[in-house]
C-alpha cells in the first residue's frame, strides 16, 4: 500500500473519530436536576452561568487548537514524503538520461524520517558490468544528490556482474 494511501486512510479514521463530537459543540445541552415534589427549579446564579460559558469556550478552543496542530503535523509529514519521492524521481531520471547507463537495471530508493529534518538516505541497487561503470553511477548519483539535497547521503549497493556486460550492449 502506498504511503499516500496510508496517510489518507489515517486522516479518514481521524475524521470519523472526531465527527460525532461536532453536534455536541453546536448544540450544548443544559442539564437541569429534577426536584422532588414538583417544586419549580430555582434559577442558577449568574456567576455559575458565566463560569459554564467560559468553560465551554475554553473547551471549544482547546479542541480547535488540537485539530489545528494535528492538521499542521499531517501537512508537514506529507510535504516531507513528497520531497523524498521527488528526490528519488530526479535521481532516477538523471540515470535514465545518461545514454551509457540508461539500459542498466539500476534502482534508486530514497528513505528518511517522515517527521524530522534528518538526512535522507538514497540506496542505489542493481547489477553493473564493471567497477568503472559502478564508479560512474555513484559519481552521477552523488552529483545529483549534492545539487538537489546537500544533506542527503548515497549508499552504494551495486553489484559488479561481469557476465552482465555480455548481455547489455
Amino acid at each position: 500500500m502506498s504511503p499516500d494511501r496510508q496517510s489518507r486512510m489515517r486522516a479518514t479514521r481521524f475524521a470519523n473519530l472526531i465527527s460525532p463530537l461536532f453536534p455536541l459543540l453546536a448544540f450544548p445541552i443544559r442539564a437541569v436536576a429534577q426536584t422532588p415534589g414538583g417544586a419549580a427549579p430555582t434559577p442558577a446564579p449568574a456567576s455559575s452561568t458565566l463560569g459554564g460559558a467560559i468553560a465551554l469556550g475554553v473547551g471549544v478552543a482547546a479542541v480547535l487548537a488540537a485539530i489545528g496542530v494535528g492538521v499542521k503535523l499531517y501537512d508537514l509529514r506529507r510535504k516531507r514524503e513528497t520531497e523524498i519521492l521527488s528526490l528519488q524521481a530526479q535521481i532516477s531520471d538523471a540515470l535514465l538520461l545518461d545514454a551509457s547507463l540508461a539500459r542498466l537495471p539500476i534502482a534508486v530508493v530514497a528513505s528518511g524520517s517522515r517527521w524530522r529534518r534528518s538526512a535522507v538516505a538514497i540506496a542505489v541497487t542493481g547489477p553493473v558490468p564493471t567497477p568503472e561503470v559502478r564508479d560512474a553511477v555513484m559519481r552521477l548519483v552523488e552529483r545529483e544528490v549534492s545539487r538537489r539535497q546537500p544533506g542527503a547521503r548515497a549508499e552504494d549497493r551495486l553489484v559488479v556482474d561481469p557476465v552482465m556486460g555480455k548481455h547489455v550492449a
